[in-house]
């Protein structure tokens, strides 16, 4: 096996010398390629990309085409164009879109120097192309189409809270023609319940753009298609869309769903991957059909997930990739260069809203799994525990060490207690806000309140 080099080498700017002896060494070489290939688990590579100046490659998309030794190789008929993603082994992590003939003939030679020819269509025509451009020294992304953006198309924004908010901005900010924005009823909050619009109706309107707000929409989606839209864009909407409405625009409707699709489907995606201890999650843009988050993947992007984070940095942290990634995708999906992918139903996952019940801490589980949970109630809807019988919210929490009885304070610290849990992994609360006060800190609370706690004290109920 080789190491496939990488940008800015300059071996991948060289135009190639031909192959002129067909003989043990150049079976040798060939093999190597191919145990790259696969090793890297790429489609094709080029001998200049494992710092070979020969025109030889080897390509494999599939078995029904079988793999390929391309020595010499020269593309003699072309016919159509077609604009496809591409990425390539020495630029990892870089995709882009190409147009490439659609169908090519490609005049070779075998291993012992005869002359053949290979017709080719579709993906595996398009990976032919690419490895001979990298023998004369050309990269995919000399070649990067570039789509219309598509700001005379008419879309209707659907989204309610505030990570939709920041999907609303970019698409505005982008100068995309957005006609109407369509966002769940005013709901009453605080003691005085009194209406409060929902923040993507408030961005809506700082910008004159109108407002629909139906109560159901599965059925009262009239004045929506009155508004003509060629597109629809949702983001966390929180009600399930009408197939009539959703097949009306001409590009369909396409979601923007806080997590990497499959997993997590429904309405608390960002709680559910902190709860379950996740070391990364994402957004994926997907078409919208009428059954829970179940439609075609448009694209994607990975977001870690650090020790550090609540739901509400990570919240922020979707919010601006799941905007970015839209507006990334959008040109090419107008244009319809974007093949969706269905999601694969063996993967499937769900995240239902967060129940009340819930949000109690059961300190039978083990240390990492609190920890876990508390930082994905953290700030909304906050999880809780009973101490001496008084509801208090937990925001934050360490781990540290410490054994007992699970829910039995074991330690008092200047700047907080610690908590036995089901393992050797205790917590220790260091924000907090009891019943009837402020939030506060784990110091302020020790100095106060905290004054009562005792080594022994059991928390929960």
């Amino acid at each position: 096996m080789y190491k496939v080099v990488e940008v800015p080498n300059e071996i991948l700017r060289v135009v190639c010398e031909p192959v002129t002896k067909f003989d043990k060494k150049l079976r040798q070489t060939v093999d190597r390629l191919f145990d790259t290939m696969y090793e890297y688990d790429g489609v094709g590579v080029a001998a200049p990309q494992v710092n070979l100046n020969q025109r030889l490659a080897v390509v494999h998309t599939d078995d029904e085409t079988g793999p390929l030794v391309l020595i010499n190789p020269e593309i003699v008929e072309t016919s159509g164009k077609e604009v496809g993603l591409e990425g390539c082994l020495s630029i990892p992590g870089e995709f882009g879109f190409v147009e490439r003939h659609e169908t090519i003939v490609v005049k070779t030679q075998d291993m012992k120097g005869r002359e053949q020819h290979v017709k080719a269509s579709g993906f595996f025509a398009r990976a032919i192309q690419h490895e001979i451009d990298h023998l004369d020294g050309v990269l995919f992304t000399d070649k990067l189409a570039v789509p219309r953006k598509g700001t005379d198309q008419r879309i209707v924004f659907m989204g309610t809270p505030t990570f939709a908010v920041s999907v609303l901005e970019r698409l505005l900010e982008e100068g995309y023609n957005v006609v109407g924005v369509v966002s769940q009823p005013d709901k009453p909050v605080g003691r005085k319940r009194e209406l409060k619009p929902t923040p993507v109706k408030e961005c809506a309107l700082r910008h004159g753009i109108p407002v629909l707000q139906p109560e159901k929409v599965r059925t009262d989606y009239a004045d929506i298609l009155a508004l003509e839209p060629d597109l629809i864009v949702t983001a966390a909407y929180g009600q399930i869309v009408p197939t009539e409405l959703l097949e009306a625009p001409t590009h369909g409707a396409i979601n923007v769903h806080a997590s990497l699709l499959p997993k997590y489907r429904g309405g608390a995606p960002i709680h559910q991957a902190i709860l379950d201890g996740e070391k990364e999650t994402g957004v994926t843009i997907m078409y919208m059909v009428d059954k829970l988050d179940a439609g075609d993947m448009i694209a994607n992007t990975i977001v870690p997930i650090e020790q550090t984070d609540t739901v509400g940095t990570l919240f922020e942290k979707l919010a601006v990739a799941g905007s970015d990634l839209l507006i990334q995708t959008l040109p090419a999906f107008l244009e319809g260069w974007i093949e969706a992918v269905p999601q694969d139903e063996r993967d499937v996952t769900f995240a239902p809203n967060i129940s009340r019940d819930r949000e109690q801490l059961d300190w039978s589980q083990p240390g990492e799994a609190i920890f876990n949970h508390i930082r994905g109630m953290n700030p909304f809807p906050t999880a809780y525990t009973l101490i001496a019988g008084e509801r208090v919210k937990v925001f934050s929490s360490e781990k540290t060490t410490g054994t007992g009885e699970p829910g039995t304070i074991v330690r008092l610290e200047d700047d907080g207690f610690v908590v036995a849990t089901g393992d050797a992994v205790a917590i220790k609360v260091v924000e907090l806000q009891p019943a009837g006060k402020k939030r506060m800190d784990g110091s302020t609370f020790m100095r106060g309140a905290g004054q009562k706690l005792q080594v022994g004290d059991r928390l929960g109920g």
